[in-house]
């Protein structure tokens, strides 16, 4: 199936004086996906970013956003119509959030009780109280802060979103934090993002797919297992040799995630001529689907009762959408082999072992 293109690069250069500090750049970046630009310091990544909304305008070559040259559009319009985060926030301080949240919709005169209406909606999204919105941003963390940049600009409900380095600088317990609710956030409002960064854990841990330039050019594109395994020896040299451990962020649970578990429901005898595939153990699941514990077959009566007593409580699991890496973590930290794994509606699906996930890291590695 053809995806929607929403940003194209087509031969783009950008010169300061003779230096060119972009080198003909050829990229496509799809609706709906984040697209991570990452690289050394001076590779051209930032340059690149913000040419797309015309923040540095072009030398040569082509931008396209949505299929329009932004050559040809007003180039005012064509940042209010992109949402733009940066590293520093850059909140008015004078401003309350609510005021800050709402600058754009400002600037184009919308009705005011369109604006209050927004700003709550959007504090919302980004996870604060609707308190916080008669607060300054000298009140509010820096996390705090970077979660309102992110609702400022989303204020116009932009189809694109540039974000240059926008976790750079928070501490790495609120970085990953605020990754996670980035990750989150997409999930509802699936917008093109464009993601600066320099760290190659952040652009396997939010990117779909993965840009890295060097000397202003385009060295390799891909996606964090394509990166891993790639032959350039930049590419690897950049990436790192733990990098696959990295990738795996990217890999959620349910691709290794095993559902043929034999189970039983609370209070029901188990049906002893159920094929067992394999497995030594059965799960018993309450009358919704919940899994609460495990027993042996060994446990299990010749009528198929399962003796009082002879249940072992299920540890806490996981989501099919934990990433591999998150589960072996879990897995090591707390002595096991495997954990259960549930829908948000906390209903069994399956298991992750110990075992599928190291199959699949060999797989991907060779």
């Amino acid at each position: 199936m053809t995806r929607e293109i929403s940003v194209e690069l087509q031969d783009v250069v950008k010169v300061y004086d003779t230096t060119k500090v972009v080198d003909g750049v050829n990229l496509s970046i799809e609706k709906g996906e984040i697209f991570v630009l990452i690289g050394p310091s001076g590779c051209g990544k930032t340059t690149t970013l913000k040419m797309i909304n015309q923040l540095i305008p072009h030398t040569s070559g082509n931008i396209l956003v949505n299929g329009m040259n932004v050559k040809e559009l007003d180039a005012v319009e064509l940042r209010r119509s992109i949402g733009y985060v940066i590293q520093y926030i850059g909140l008015l301080p004078h401003l309350t959030i609510e005021e800050n949240i709402t600058f754009v919709l400002q600037l184009i005169r919308r009705p005011k009780k369109e604006q209050k209406k927004r700003a709550h909606e959007l504090i919302e999204t980004v996870g604060l109280p609707a308190s916080y919105l008669k607060r300054h941003p000298r009140e509010l963390s820096g996390g705090q802060q970077q979660r309102i940049g992110v609702a400022r600009a989303l204020a116009g409900d932009p189809e694109i979103l540039l974000m240059d380095e926008p976790f750079g600088a928070v501490d790495p317990l609120t970085r990953e934090q605020l990754q996670n609710e980035l990750l989150r956030l997409q999930e509802t409002i699936q917008k093109t993002i464009v993601f600066v960064t320099h760290d190659i854990q952040e652009a396997f841990k939010v990117g779909n797919r993965i840009g890295i330039m060097r000397n202003g050019k385009m060295a390799s594109v891909g996606n964090a297992m394509e990166l891993v395994k790639n032959e350039d020896e930049f590419v690897r040299s950049f990436v790192g040799q733990g990098a696959i451990f990295d990738a795996l962020d990217n890999i959620p649970v349910k691709r290794v995630m095993e559902n043929d578990i034999p189970n039983v429901r609370e209070g029901e005898p188990f049906k002893l001529k159920t094929a067992m595939n394999g497995w030594e153990n059965i799960i018993v699941l309450d009358q919704n689907g919940a899994g609460v514990g495990y027993v042996s077959l060994e446990d299990v009566g010749p009528d198929g009762v399962i003796p009082a007593g002879a249940v072992r409580p299920l540890l806490p699991g996981c989501s099919p959408d934990l990433s591999i890496k998150k589960a072996v973590e879990q897995m090591l930290y707390g002595g096991r082999t495997w954990l259960p794994v549930a829908s948000p509606e906390n209903v069994f699906e399956g298991i992750v072992t110990f075992q599928a996930c190291a199959g699949l890291l060999s797989r991907e590695a060779g």
